[in-house]
């Protein structure tokens, strides 16, 4: 068991009305009273912005900033644009990286757009520009051919840090790609992967060898924890990835090293 610092690197507090997830509200005192007296020292506040509303994407990304401004460095925003937006999406990229956004949030599910999209890749690049990580969900059951875009997308921008959420959820074993990868000089190994949702549906199950195994060939250094609050308990989170069967080392990366590197600008 790892019992030092912990960075939640993925949650949605509820800051309005239209960012409830699930059937009860969940507003940052929520997670903070969750958390209180546990390890987590830092927890990205994530949100999402909708398409062809840039008034409300503005909305939404300065209630993220004044979140982490206003919580003693508990939380660290994690803004959004829709890459259908185009120049729109691009100017407000800049905005909110001059404003302090630390990483940027895009979810094809929710946000209906196609990884392949050359406007997602305009995006990428601007964010990698500002030095802005990217954390992408990437869990798209009727999406197979998802995995592979972002490995084209990765390659498209190399500089991009990217971040893919819940692992590939049942996909998983699609992540050895990067392992293949990483064989090459020219590879950078700019892809991280965030196990929320992922960890804990595997844990204590016939996969969580065949999942950590895996994690293990990408390299735990390009794993961060995430709980997906509020749709898993940050403290049940931690408890699976610790069931993993990761060493103190691993776990010290996991839970916390990879994604402070990834806070450093």
């Amino acid at each position: 068991m790892y019992d030092g610092p912990i960075i939640d690197a993925h949650t949605h507090p509820m800051l309005g009305l239209d960012d409830q997830v699930g059937g009860q509200p969940h507003p940052p005192e929520a997670y903070r009273n969750l958390v209180a007296g546990s390890a987590i020292i830092r927890a990205a506040a994530l949100t999402i912005a909708p398409a062809g509303d840039i008034g409300r994407t503005r909305a939404r990304n300065d209630a993220v900033l004044e979140l982490a401004d206003n919580s003693a460095g508990l939380f660290f925003p994690v803004c959004s644009v829709h890459p259908g937006d185009g120049t729109t999406a691009l100017a407000e990229l800049d905005r909110i990286a001059a404003a302090g956004c630390a990483w940027l949030k895009l979810h094809p599910n929710t946000q209906d757009f196609d990884v392949a999209d050359p406007a997602v890749t305009e995006v990428v690049a601007r964010a990698a520009g500002l030095g802005l990580p990217v954390l992408f969900d990437a869990w798209a059951p009727w999406d197979a051919d998802q995995p592979g875009k972002f490995v084209k997308l990765a390659m498209a921008v190399p500089q991009a840090r990217l971040i893919l959420a819940h692992a590939h959820g049942p996909s998983f074993p699609q992540l050895l790609v990067y392992d293949a990868l990483a064989r090459y000089p020219w590879w950078p190994r700019q892809v991280w992967i965030d196990i929320s949702v992922a960890a804990a549906t595997f844990a204590n199950g016939p996969f969580a060898e065949q999942f950590a195994w895996v994690l293990r060939k990408v390299g735990t250094d390009r794993v961060v924890f995430g709980s997906d609050y509020p749709l898993d308990d940050p403290m049940h989170a931690i408890r699976a990835v610790n069931q993993l069967g990761f060493s103190e080392a691993e776990l010290s990366g996991v839970l916390h090293d990879n994604a402070a590197a990834l806070l450093e600008k």
